[in-house]
């Protein structure tokens, strides 16, 4: 149903834009793993309308999750169509531009000429291709291009090599999708030397069928999280798709993240809405939270657990941590904004397990559980999809004794995922200090709807020891930022200073220096050894 939030009135609208013409209304679509929504805003962008519909995961076999296309896609124009209509007396021809905010390295591959689909769409947190990574972090070619690199980089001492040094492969990286779907249907190797076959991630697949197979394209945000992308050249890597054996034609045609995509077909809509912004998810969150300047930092709890430094320029990384691109540069889109990002597949699809385990009931018997510190003797690791590195870990409780209630193991699940977040914090903090010492580490906001729950966010605060803002719209981060940069793309906005006033705190986290809760951690860390390749190979 129809509903708006005060946001202000303080988006300035370019010159061009005369004020005897309609007033413009910015169309966005979210794309989660758990649901997808759609908004309608308004140029001061206060929301007209908004719809969700909950996305049916498959999952056809252990570590498998899939989304199946069409049923994806009526989903995808459903929430579209019933935005509109909330919208009335507004029609689809007072929606000016449409902005697309996505989960990304979530695969598909379909026909060039027919469209007909291939495969489900194999999402990012789907680690059937396991098998894949370690094999290839492990072969003696990508040994020793670590090793020239390491050997290398002393005397060079460029971000390219230390990076290239400490590169490993990860299973959400769209490659071995790739290869795992080639080995589970072989005859896709000759349509893809047939050049009959098209590949790429959900914005891409989503574009093509907007725009009737006119445009195979994607954004540098979603490119640069494939783990194909080269950010250091802003361009596919032919020395990974090489490499890894992926036809570097397969892949699409890289964007700016704002801009012309296309236009939808009009039978789909009834008018041909400009596609003018193509952005991850989790890098709209970033953008609709106003996080635009090095050194800050944005914790997005959603399906899973993403933590993301920005440091403008490419950074150099370690420990497997990659640098990604954050969005084109505003005033020069063929340049990129950059930042560090860590993740974790477990988050908000740990306490839908809850829930459904009987853990709780309601997502607002949360805020029941007290943010002073006590001593955990219960602990839980989530490993769904399986902890860092390793696919084959397990999941589970330590230290229930007869004494042990539904709360202290609710306790332990919330802990878990703050505990989580906290690793992935330090970790991206380290590198950050050590390769952009020059700059000054500033805020950390907070954004997605695991971050409603006081405790999980009262909790990191307390273990990184800085203050955590969270702000208005934190729940529709992603929406709301694919929104502005359509806006941006087809030219109704052109002072981002803006932004950084609409988007305003809600609440403000600050540190209490607490020893029960680092010690609580450290306990909490000594358990992992114990759920470590739980799983064997055969298993998964």
């Amino acid at each position: 149903m129809a509903s708006k939030h005060r946001l202000g009135n303080l988006i300035r609208i370019t010159s061009n834009v005369e004020t005897s013409k309609p007033d413009p209304y910015i169309l966005s679509v979210d794309i989660g793993t758990s649901s997808i929504r759609a908004y309608l805003f308004s140029k001061t962008f206060q929301i007209i309308s908004s719809s969700q519909k909950q996305q049916t995961l498959h999952c056809p076999e252990q570590h498998g999750f899939e989304f199946e296309p069409e049923e994806f896609w009526q989903k995808f124009l459903a929430v579209i169509h019933e935005t509109i209509e909330h919208a009335n007396p507004l029609t689809v021809n007072d929606i000016t531009c449409l902005g697309i905010s996505t989960l990304r390295n979530s695969v598909i591959l379909w026909d060039r000429e027919t469209g007909e689909t291939y495969s489900n769409i194999i999402l990012w947190n789907d680690s059937r291709s396991s098998s894949h990574t370690t094999t290839t972090n492990s072969s003696l070619t990508w040994k020793t291009i670590r090793n020239v690199a390491k050997f290398i980089h002393p005397i060079v001492q460029t971000a390219r090599l230390s990076t290239l040094s400490n590169l490993e492969f990860r299973t959400q990286m769209i490659a071995f999708k790739l290869l795992w779907l080639f080995d589970r249907k072989p005859h896709l190797k000759q349509y893809a030397r047939q050049n009959r076959l098209l590949f790429g991630c959900i914005e891409t697949w989503i574009i093509w069928k907007l725009t009737g197979g006119h445009e195979h394209v994607t954004d540098v945000s979603c490119a640069s999280s494939t783990g194909l992308f080269d950010p250091f050249q802003s361009q596919w890597s032919t020395l990974l798709c090489k490499n890894l054996g992926i036809p570097i034609e397969l892949l699409p045609t890289i964007k700016p993240t704002f801009g012309q995509f296309g236009k939808c077909i009009p039978s789909l809509f009834g008018h041909a809405i400009p596609i003018t912004a193509v952005i991850g998810d989790v890098q709209a969150s970033m953008f609709g939270q106003c996080v635009s300047h090095p050194g800050e930092c944005l914790l997005t709890l959603g399906t899973g657990a993403f933590v993301n430094i920005l440091t403008g320029q490419v950074s150099a990384s370690t420990d497997g941590i990659y640098p990604l691109v954050a969005h084109s540069d505003l005033s020069n889109p063929l340049k990129n904004v950059h930042f560090l990002h860590a993740y974790h597949s477990c988050c908000a699809n740990v306490l839908n397990w809850a829930r459904q385990a009987g853990f709780f009931n309601d997502f607002s018997e949360l805020d029941q559980i007290t943010t002073n510190a006590k001593s955990s003797h219960v602990f839980f690791l989530p490993a769904f999809d399986g902890h860092n590195n390793d696919p084959y870990c397990g999941s589970g409780f330590i230290g229930i004794s007869s004494t042990t209630t539904r709360d202290d193991l609710l306790r332990s699940i919330l802990e878990s995922i703050a505990f989580i977040v906290y690793e992935l914090f330090t970790s991206l903090r380290d590198n950050f200090n050590v390769y952009q010492p020059d700059k000054q580490f500033k805020c950390l906001r907070t954004a997605g709807k695991v971050s409603s729950c006081d405790f999980i966010c009262q909790t990191i605060t307390n273990l990184i020891q800085l203050p955590i803002e969270r702000c208005y719209a934190f729940d529709y981060a992603s929406g709301i930022g694919a929104g502005f940069l359509a806006a941006y793309g087809y030219g109704l906005i052109d002072d981002y200073e803006h932004f950084q006033k609409i988007i305003t705190v809600e609440k403000v986290f600050r540190p209490i220096k607490s020893e029960i809760t680092e010690e609580n951690f450290k306990q909490w860390k000594t358990i992992i050894p114990r759920f470590t390749k739980w799983y064997k190979k055969d298993d998964m």
